[in-house]
């Protein structure tokens, strides 16, 4: 290879790395302008605890992996203070989590900002990964198109930059199932090893990726029956290799809990993880229902089956929405192997979701992002060959469609920062009506405090009226306020509230979008007369401002 030949090759992997520094920009910068979102704390005093302690009591619904590496920054360089008192022993974690960050330490924005840098490290190992795997399979520049539509997607910038297990399990259910491709191409002793190790650590970053085990093991079955010779015997080979991945990974788990030994309900016997197995009957039970969810101005506790199909038609960016149709159709008429490590597990998790009634938030298609990013780097080769068109022209078309996708998907995450959890794109009404559709953690996640204490400084408002939803105290932020019914804060003042619901009382009324449509409140009504007029003023999307005056 000439030396001018080897420098263009180089140039993607450059450009990759430039790409890396932008979205670590764009996460850190963004990160220090929000207050912690409604379960940063819960996640936050979770990992310390367990770093300080060993004791997993508060690591039930979430394993302690991504938890415990949070929040290390934190416990390596801070005198943190852990407040071993009743809600400890009752393994009350919400109790135990406010007492930690807001009452029992001191800088709890310190404590928050550090315990986000190693999310932010995993978002960046997530888009060098998405490189490498798309890279492998369609080359530098399919691998740059690739990463780009990783690094630069407002949902995964959303969660890249919060202390939260969401992205955590991500990268490393991207990290399993770019081992299976690998293993499915060498069926080698370490391919065997590395498959096992990632997808345990993927099972213990986040209970849901557990669901990603029978998925890659059937994409892994799957790509080994190609070949229409002996396939039972290829059949019965690769069921040993997945048999000895899936012993591999419960041991990865029982590791991450240090090897305890423990009883359940249910069961007689001791049994290894004892608070994993609690965790999966929880989600279990969460999954059937029961907990109030929103969509397009509808409030149910029995869910959608169309919940995640809307959230992902009015959440993703329309420029990942085309390169992903675009993709879909190579796909069908150029399959190649390999691809179904590509396209079976989205789809597959995706349906999965639909049969869910656990409807909280986009952020939980967030695993099928990464595998869409590496679906559109195939672009970069997209072959016209079955038109009568001029291979030069064919490149131009190429090049044409990668800029063009790419330019359209910068432009719509520079418009929305720094608030990336509040992406809409235009199905959705984009950030400004998207609350119409979905609120919680897809718009609302109680992430604009700082933003509010902001724009009280700046429009001379010494005091408002402040129905909140997050978990941060308003106090923190020097914010003087009434407080409203909310969740958590005032939630228990809403059968007598400290205002009229039909004619609110004179004063700057400051709302959280998931407040105002009355998702999680027993009266869902309460804050109907202020829904019902457009607001004054609009913090981060988030905080709607009202101004009422006297009669």
């Amino acid at each position: 290879m000439s030396v001018g030949a080897r420098s263009l090759k180089a140039i993607p992997r450059w450009l990759a790395v430039w790409l890396l520094v932008l979205t670590a920009g764009l996460a850190l910068t963004s990160a220090v302008q929000k207050s912690p979102t409604m379960d940063e704390q819960n996640h936050i005093a979770r990992g310390a605890a367990y770093l300080g302690t060993g004791d997993p009591r508060l690591s039930i619904e979430h394993p302690p992996l991504i938890n415990g590496l949070s929040a290390l920054p934190a416990h390596l360089l801070l005198d943190l203070r852990l407040p071993l008192d009743q809600w400890w022993e009752a393994a009350e974690w919400y109790h135990f989590a406010e007492n930690f960050l807001w009452h029992a330490n001191q800088d709890p924005d310190s404590i928050v900002f550090l315990s986000r840098l190693p999310i932010v490290g995993l978002g960046l190992l997530l888009t060098s990964l998405v490189f490498r795997w798309a890279t492998s399979r369609f080359g530098p520049w399919g691998g740059l198109l690739a990463a780009a539509f990783c690094a630069l997607d407002p949902n995964i910038l959303a969660h890249e930059r919060l202390s939260t297990t969401d992205l955590g399990g991500t990268f490393f259910t991207l990290l399993a199932a770019y081992a299976f491709w690998r293993l499915s191409e060498d069926r080698s002793p370490k391919r065997v090893l590395a498959a096992g190790l990632t997808l345990g650590l993927a099972f213990a970053a986040k209970l849901s990726t557990l669901v990603f085990g029978p998925i890659l093991a059937l994409a892994f079955l799957t790509d080994g029956m190609r070949d229409a010779s002996d396939r039972g015997a290829r059949f019965l080979r690769r069921l040993g290799l997945v048999t000895a991945v899936a012993v591999l990974a419960l041991f990865v788990i029982w590791a991450t809990y240090s090897f305890q030994v423990g009883h359940i309900e249910g069961f007689r016997l001791p049994v290894p993880a004892s608070p994993y197995v609690q965790g999966v009957q929880a989600v279990l039970g969460f999954a059937g229902g029961g907990r109030p969810s929103y969509l397009l101005g509808q409030i149910s506790t029995e869910g959608w089956w169309y919940y995640f199909p809307v959230a992902f038609a009015v959440k993703t960016p329309l420029p990942t929405l085309l390169g992903l149709l675009i993709a879909s159709l190579i796909v069908i008429t150029q399959s190649s192997r390999g691809d179904v490590f590509i396209w079976f597990p989205p789809l597959a998790f995706f349906l999965m979701l639909t049969t869910t009634r656990l409807n909280l938030g986009y952020r939980h298609l967030l695993p099928i992002l990464p595998f869409i990013a590496i679906h559109i780097g195939r672009l970069a080769r997209l072959c016209l060959a079955r038109f009568p068109i001029p291979q030069s022209l064919q490149a131009r078309g190429r090049h044409f469609v990668s800029i063009a996708l790419t330019a359209w998907l910068t432009v719509n995450t520079i418009l929305i920062y720094p608030h990336f959890l509040a992406y809409f794109n235009p199905i959705g009404g984009g950030p400004e009506d998207g609350w119409r559709i979905l609120v919680d953690s897809n718009i609302d996640w109680g992430q604009d405090l700082k933003g509010l204490r902001t724009w009280m400084a700046r429009e001379k408002v010494e005091r408002v009226k402040l129905s909140w939803f997050g978990s941060a105290p308003p106090e923190a932020y020097g914010i003087d306020h009434q407080l409203l019914v909310g969740v958590p804060h005032g939630f228990t003042m809403w059968q007598d509230p400290p205002f009229d619901p039909h004619q609110p009382e004179p004063g700057v009324y400051a709302i959280s979008v998931t407040n105002l449509v009355g998702v999680v409140l027993p009266d869902q009504d309460l804050y109907g007369w202020f829904r019902r007029r457009p607001p004054d003023d609009r913090i981060g999307y988030t905080v709607f401002i009202y101004r009422v005056a006297s009669p």
